[in-house]
């Protein structure tokens, strides 16, 4: 993993857990959902956008003490932030 790549996926996981402890839960998925934003996104921007919408999505789903972010969710978010770097 490039240092870039690294620090993108650092602050990804970062942002999943400020979700985590903002909402008193556990996203049990969080270090397979930093991974593939690592993989997909650059900007660290980009990561913020990407982490925003996904707590939005939690607030507005959240059953119970933890939650597995599906990838129907996660896709189209992570494309949106995907096209925002490439017209950037």
């Amino acid at each position: 993993m490039g240092e870039s790549r690294s620090r993108v996926a650092e602050r990804a996981l970062m942002h999943l857990k400020a979700i985590e402890c903002a909402h008193g839960l556990t996203i049990t998925n969080k270090s397979e959902i930093a991974s593939e934003i690592s993989c997909r996104v650059a900007d660290e921007r980009s990561v913020l956008i990407i982490c925003t919408s996904l707590n939005t999505w939690v607030a507005m789903n959240r059953i119970g003490e933890s939650m597995f972010i599906p990838r129907d969710v996660l896709e189209p978010i992570i494309e949106l932030a995907e096209i925002r770097e490439r017209c950037a």
